[in-house]
């Protein structure tokens, strides 16, 4: 069959300093192999890739980057029997639906499937706006049985289903990943992402792919929709089949920079171990990190020296508060005085390491704030390279959620709730944190600070911060000064 796989355009709460850094969708890449390996002729259009410096209003107080929906519906080839729209957040949701709408309209004949994260806390939205179905749960092994019952016209037996006079709940879990293809990105518009120079992940060298070696989180954090996705299970990859991964992509498309996105890539010791020393057995050169993080309890000076030797330059640590109660609050088991102990060992090693942050979860007080401050602080003195604070927000199916209230598009549903009561208590919280952690580094680590401004001058990356600076500069050039000398240029 031939299939089409769509990203819809990123969408921001326009002028938020506190935007998330798009990446590229390396969940069509993964899910495209696996078509093409089950002989599918498949294509992908990644909104936001193949055009990631247009900006357009959305919604009033968003802003979208990319095709708009009809531009994109229109890339779509002739022919086409199924096209898959992936949803990864809330604030895809709108122009996921429209992409619903357009592809409905230009082909009417067409299997129209929504996946991704999003659709396991949302689907009827999607079915009302005219897909056939809603599948919930991992694309590469349930994509390709949805593509088999539609072309033979057998029942539709699989869980997690909507469509049509069909309700299947979906049962969470992870499936075996092991053996899935290595990532296509040859339909991934890759020289425009490397011409960016940011990414999620810290871009050292211009050139890098993101990549995935584990899925799924032990953990039930009250805040976190990983407990209902993935349902308390944890699956990785060997560390033989992750270097054979790295190498894939470093001879096909020449990256030796390698952003790994799982949420726990860290769980087992001696896979870590193991992982690191099989890059250095093959004298590899590659620098990797994790920007979404790693849990700090899973690592120890050896993990770390052995991560250090073997490329990784970055990863980011989540110890959410100072306040133990809060943390009790958010059912979130942390050792503070470990992650102290790993911030020190890697200030010693030269890795550089983010501390993430919840701010404004229920029942914190001034005074857990105040354990806060202190706590970064002392992360601060003893060599932090940066700190990121995030304002509770109420995903759905989360502990939380019943802090929405009735009325709120999906899209409000973000990073920067301004419509919570303590939305301006919160932000001025954030902002004193950055504040005092800046100041704290300028008196105590010069240097770093030194290392941050030539980092962002070279475009040679090795922390988010500095990409956050530069990404706001060449923003700047794109939403402004760029149409505004278009505009000046003189007209035959």
């Amino acid at each position: 069959m031939r299939v089409a796989l769509l990203r819809p355009p990123v969408v921001n709460l326009k002028n938020s300093p506190f935007g998330s850094t798009p990446g590229m969708p390396s969940n069509l890449a993964y899910l495209a192999a696996v078509l093409k390996e089950k002989g599918h002729d498949v294509s992908v259009v990644d909104s936001y890739g193949l055009a990631p410096s247009r900006f357009m209003p959305y919604k009033d107080r968003f802003e979208a980057r990319g095709l708009t929906p009809a531009e994109a519906v229109a890339l779509i080839r002739e022919g086409t029997g199924m096209i898959g729209i992936s949803v990864h957040c809330t604030l895809e949701h709108g122009n996921s639906i429209a992409l619903v709408e357009e592809s409905r309209k230009r082909f009417p004949g067409a299997t129209i499937v929504v996946g991704g994260y999003h659709t396991t806390f949302c689907f009827e939205p999607f079915l009302e706006a005219g897909a056939d179905f809603v599948l919930q749960g991992e694309g590469e092994h349930r994509l390709p049985l949805l593509i088999d019952r539609v072309e033979k016209g057998t029942k539709f037996d699989l869980d997690g289903i909507y469509g049509a006079g069909i309700k299947s709940p979906r049962t969470p879990r992870v499936c075996p990943i092991e053996d899935l293809p290595f990532g296509d990105y040859d339909s991934i518009p890759l020289e425009t992402y490397w011409k960016l120079h940011y990414a999620h992940g810290p871009v050292v060298s211009g050139r890098y792919i993101n990549m995935f070696t584990s899925r799924g989180c032990p953990h039930a954090c009250a805040f976190c929709q990983t407990p209902k996705m993935w349902g308390g299970k944890w699956m990785a990859k060997s560390p033989c089949r992750i270097v054979d991964e790295m190498d894939h992509y470093h001879d096909r498309y020449g990256v030796s920079d390698f952003h790994i996105q799982d949420e726990n890539f860290s769980l087992s010791r001696s896979r870590t171990r193991e992982f690191a020393l099989e890059l250095l057995r093959r004298g590899r050169r590659y620098t990797y990190c994790f920007p979404s993080g790693i849990k700090a309890e899973t690592v120890g000076y050896e993990e770390l020296l052995l991560l250090r030797r073997s490329g990784c330059g970055y990863f980011a640590l989540s110890p959410e508060s100072g306040s133990q109660r809060v943390l009790g609050l958010m059912n979130k088991s942390v050792d503070l005085d470990h992650v102290h102990n790993v911030v020190r060992w890697c200030d010693e090693l030269g890795i550089k390491v983010n501390c993430n942050f919840v701010l404004g979860f229920p029942g914190e007080s001034g005074a857990d704030r105040r354990l806060t401050y202190s706590y970064i602080r002392k992360l601060a003195a003893s060599g932090l390279d940066e700190v990121v604070t995030f304002m509770l927000t109420p995903l759905p199916e989360t502990g939380v959620a019943d802090l929405k209230p009735d009325g709120i598009e999906y899209e409000d549903i973000n990073f920067s709730p301004t419509w919570r009561d303590n939305y301006r208590l919160i932000t001025a919280a954030r902002i004193w944190v950055y504040v005092q952690f800046s100041l704290i580094k300028l008196a105590l680590h010069p240097g770093k600070l030194a290392g941050n401004a030539i980092s962002v001058l070279t475009r040679r990356f090795r922390m988010k911060g500095d990409m956050t600076v530069y990404r706001f500069f060449a923003d700047f050039w794109d939403r402004f000064a760029r149409p505004l000398l278009r505009e000046m240029r003189p007209r035959a």
